[in-house]
């Protein structure tokens, strides 16, 4: 039996190697084995993941100290070639575009071990993105590429990857949203909160983000106070958002905003219950950006860019980055229409977001090993 190293740090990463470690376990020719890098205070994966995915305590687990990142980065490359010469794998799957994700790949590379790729080729052409460079180089270095969508083919054929090492199988976090959503229909956490479908907003806010500095902050601010006015703003405190309030002096200003409910951030199931029963979502970071196009909640993106471009040719996504006024009045419109400008996308879903990429990657593995 074939064994193949899936690797991934973050939960990004993890939503994808989870439905591909069960498919692979299912399909009974290849051995998973899943490798999580994770600091000593995050959880390696959520017991939702493991739990719904069948995925034991079987696996690895690279712990990484509160280190700069390239010190990260070295933990990662050692720890992975200790588990590598350890598990003798035919294949390293890497999940995620962290430093994680990239270590795996450098230390697999190093040791002759061919490396796979999820969601290959997605670029958001900015530089400054340290998660850019990661994908870019990840890329470069791997042996087979799994897109998510077209526009990853088209960025790898421009950088010179070869055809026969590019392979359509979809999107995996989709294939971990078609589970967790038979656990979702059971979760009542928006009506424990005294939320009816789709009398509220959900606002994901990335204290690490574009939201850090005190400036686009107070904007944040001015922004659910308006939203506010108009339905009920719904706000998960991601770690560090509620640190980043007090930091700049404004954790009362947000708990006194009539309107504007915020919680403990739920698990991922729920997160999606939410998401589904939202009017809409705000978010400052590419989380959810696939789920709410498949869901066909519309989306506004607090950013310049994305790596996902097929969220907005056909899905309900937009870039707003921090334009106060033009995000107020798409929000208006959204709330008093039900219809934005690119409306008339909406009941359309990218090509393979079926949840079936896990199976298709499954295929694929089972042809060229």
């Amino acid at each position: 039996m074939k064994k193949l190293l899936l690797a991934a740090g973050g939960k990004p990463g993890a939503l994808l190697l989870a439905p591909l470690y069960n498919a692979l376990k299912k399909n009974g020719t290849f051995k998973p084995v899943a490798v999580f890098a994770a600091a000593k205070s995050a959880e390696p994966l959520s017991r939702e993941l493991a739990t719904c995915f069948g995925i034991g305590e079987a696996g690895h687990t690279i712990t990484l100290g509160e280190d700069s990142p390239g010190q990260q980065l070295a933990a990662v490359i050692t720890g992975m070639e200790t588990i590598i010469e350890r598990e003798q794998p035919t294949l390293v799957m890497v999940c995620g575009s962290d430093n994680a994700a990239l270590g795996a790949a450098l230390a697999a590379t190093k040791l002759g071990v061919p490396v796979a790729v999820a969601d290959a080729g997605l670029r958001c052409h900015d530089r400054s993105d340290a998660d850019e460079i990661n994908r870019i180089l990840i890329d470069s270095i791997a042996d087979l590429h799994f897109i998510s969508e077209h526009s990853g083919e088209y960025n790898l054929i421009n950088e010179g990857v070869a055809d026969e090492k590019v392979f359509f199988s979809g999107n995996l976090s989709i294939d971990t949203l078609a589970v967790l959503m038979e656990q979702a229909e059971r979760d009542t956490i928006a009506a424990e909160l005294g939320l009816q479908p789709k009398k509220y907003a959900l606002v994901l806010l990335n204290p690490a983000g574009a939201i850090a500095a005190r400036e686009p902050l107070e904007m944040t601010l001015r922004l659910l106070k308006k939203m506010s006015g108009l339905t009920t703003v719904l706000v998960p405190l991601a770690a560090g958002l509620d640190e980043l309030m007090k930091q700049h002096k404004l954790d009362k200003a947000f708990g006194g905003v009539e309107g504007l409910v915020m919680i403990a951030h739920p698990g991922h199931a729920g997160l999606l219950t939410l998401l589904r029963d939202s009017v809409l979502l705000i978010t400052d970071s590419e989380e959810l950006q696939a789920e709410s196009t498949v869901m066909n909640v519309p989306c506004l993106t607090m950013m310049d860019n994305t790596a996902r471009p097929a969220t907005i040719e056909i899905g309900t996504n937009v870039l707003v980055g921090i334009d106060e006024e033009d995000i107020m009045s798409r929000i208006h419109d959204i709330l008093h229409s039900g219809e934005h400008a690119d409306s008339s996308k909406r009941n359309k879903i990218p090509e393979k977001w079926d949840g079936a990429a896990a199976s298709r990657i499954v295929e694929v593995l089972g042809r060229v090993l």
